[in-house]
């Protein structure tokens, strides 16, 4: 749903504001993350709070609020539907927009679900069921239609930038949104910078969007994505993104010693591109490096495979900073590494 971001500083003179003009939908909680407070917004409030996006870090988001504890929660009105099949439903759910994703074994417990959700949260539109999961070079999924309006693309707001997105034709996650608020924050004036894997563009997008110095060139292999990171760019007005449509080995040869800035979201697989990373990395490049690992060692593996591979390249590196991204399974979690060439 909706929600406007502000920094914690500026917080509490939001909160008056919003209270003030009962902008603030009340049902909901607020998110805190390390420097910003999320307040969701009631329904027709987005056109009254833009007055309010004049100060310094604030700007509309789309946000997954839960629902005050004094309001019934998603899970008592699923646990209400389904009874006795309650333990049978998975009660995590991703919101894309005005789509919900969900993970259901049968359509009746899809159902229930689907329900549940468009009664606790009006801007779901649509429901979707998990299809399969993740696979092939593209990283999509099939999905299967639940609920509300039959369709599969939508429009995401994310850290100040809008992005139109099929589900099905392009990978996309909106739990990785302050990964990329975090990448963004460390981007420096007039960086020149390469987004592998780039897909329909929301790292690129969103650095390109608010540092306008900067050279962003952002690699995608998918056309289908490639295609919606060209509309995203367009549709931010970000003409200093440079969309590459093809294998990031290939295209990496037009861009020797470029990038200030690597950053490399494809976890599966990011070492093989690691070659790629020497020939386009300038001296001093900062590289953000995605991988997985399991939850008791969750960075061992990955860093002794770095060391290795730049052994044997002879390019010194050296990890500045590793943070787990998310849990991936229940064995498994995604990794970032930092690190920067010498």
């Amino acid at each position: 749903m909706l929600g406007l971001k502000a920094s914690k500083s500026d917080a509490e003179r939001v909160r008056k504001y919003l209270a003030r003009h009962k902008l603030m939908d009340n049902n909901y909680r607020l998110i805190s993350d390390d420097e910003f407070i999320y307040f969701p917004i009631s329904r027709g409030g987005r056109k009254r709070v833009k007055g309010l996006l004049k100060g310094r870090g604030r700007e509309l988001v789309d946000r997954a609020f839960e629902r005050n504890r004094s309001v019934k929660s998603y899970r008592e009105v699923l646990a209400k539907r389904l009874g006795a099949g309650y333990d049978k439903a998975t009660k995590s759910y991703d919101i894309i927009g005005d789509i919900a994703i969900i993970d259901a074994d049968t359509m009746p417990v899809a159902k229930a679900m689907a329900a549940a959700l468009m009664d606790m949260n009006r801007n779901v539109s649509t429901v979707l069921a998990k299809g399969g999961p993740v696979k092939g070079k593209y990283r999509i999924r099939d999905y299967v239609y639940v609920a509300g309006r039959r369709r599969y693309s939508t429009m995401y707001r994310e850290n100040g930038a809008s992005f139109v997105i099929d589900v099905r034709k392009a990978f996309f996650s909106s739990r990785l949104a302050f990964e990329r608020e975090r990448i963004n924050r460390l981007v420096g004036p007039g960086e020149n910078v390469v987004v592998m894997f780039a897909g329909a563009g929301p790292f690129a997008i969103e650095i390109a969007k608010r540092h306008r110095d900067s050279h962003v060139v952002a690699i995608e292999l998918n056309r289908d994505a490639y295609r919606y990171m060209v509309q995203n760019a367009k549709l931010n007005k970000t003409d200093n993104v440079t969309a590459e449509f093809g294998d990031v080995k290939r295209v990496a040869e037009k861009y020797r010693r470029f990038a200030d800035r690597i950053i490399m979201p494809l976890p599966e697989s990011s070492w093989e591109f690691l070659g790629s990373v020497v020939s386009v990395a300038r001296k001093g490049c900062m590289v953000h490096y995605y991988s997985f690992g399991e939850r008791k060692s969750a960075f061992n593996d990955c860093i002794a495979e770095l060391r290795e591979f730049f052994r044997k390249a002879r390019a010194p590196f050296r990890v500045v900073s590793k943070r787990v991204v998310r849990p991936y399974s229940a064995s498994r979690v995604e990794v970032c590494i930092d690190f920067r060439l010498y």
